[in-house]
């Protein structure tokens, strides 16, 4: 199935992250791996006034980016740590694993600054999560495919079961490959009936597939929206997360978008 022209191809390399593969569509759509502005005002930057924004959430935000911005600056003040050069790799680390929590945790919840759109939030959670998870010899492909438009009520249901699903694929699919690929599709009819597809080709699995902890807190979100997760083998593993319009006892419910 061809990527919409919404999709984007990401590609993982030793040493370097993410960078966009010339197959991608769209040349502007490159993911920022480990970019992110810790100084940036999220209701400058989104343009939302500031009374639409929840005052809890913004002091959360603010609390998080200055206590990740002291770690930083910690461990780059660290006396003698950037004189060896194991020093200086433990602290790039240290500051590239800080940068892509972050990242992520902003895709998932807005925890440091106000979520993105929905194709950008996908874009930015996979390839974060792959490049958190996966070990630095890997070579991994990530593409991300987004089609119609997800209901608001949806959102962040589908970007947190992308989040498990993305780290399943990872952590047991792409486990000692030194290759893999993986691919996230989401789908929205108009009446708002909305699929999710996370496909990989990595190692599978036999029989009935075992729900860990990840899996178990996909299905529970799946759940609490009448949807249905599933997963099967052929080949390669796919992942399907099925969400109807309206939940029962959820109608007119509305999420962030």
């Amino acid at each position: 199935m061809p990527f919409s022209e919404s999709a984007s191809i990401l590609m993982r390399t030793p040493d370097a992250g993410f960078k966009a593969s010339p197959r991608a569509r769209t040349e502007s759509r490159r993911v920022p791996v480990v970019e992110l502005d810790f100084l940036m005002d999220e209701e400058a930057a989104t343009g939302r006034p500031e009374a639409e924004t929840d005052i809890d959430l913004r002091q959360l935000r603010h609390h998080t980016k200055n206590a990740l911005q002291r770690i930083i600056g910690l461990v780059s003040q660290a006396p003698g740590l950037l004189d060896t050069p194991q020093g200086a790799h433990i602290a790039a680390e240290l500051e590239r694993r800080i940068q892509l929590s972050a990242s992520i945790s902003d895709a998932l919840f807005g925890l440091t600054r106000a979520p993105a759109s929905m194709t950008d939030r996908l874009r930015t959670l996979c390839a974060n999560v792959a490049d958190l998870l996966s070990d630095p010899t890997q070579v991994i492909q990530v593409g991300v495919s987004v089609r119609g438009e997800c209901p608001a009520h949806l959102r962040d249901t589908v970007v947190r079961v992308t989040h498990e699903l993305m780290g399943n694929a990872l952590k047991h699919g792409m486990r000692r490959r030194a290759r893999g690929r993986i691919t996230v599709r989401l789908h929205s009819e108009p009446d708002g009936r909305t699929r999710l597809t996370v496909t990989d080709d990595g190692n599978g699995f036999h029989g009935r597939p075992r729900f860990g902890e990840g899996l178990s807190v996909a299905r529970t979100l799946a759940d609490e929206f009448g949807g249905t997760l599933s997963l099967r083998s052929d080949g390669h593993t796919v992942a399907t997360l099925d969400l109807p319009a309206e939940a029962p006892g959820r109608t007119g419910s509305t999420g962030r978008a």
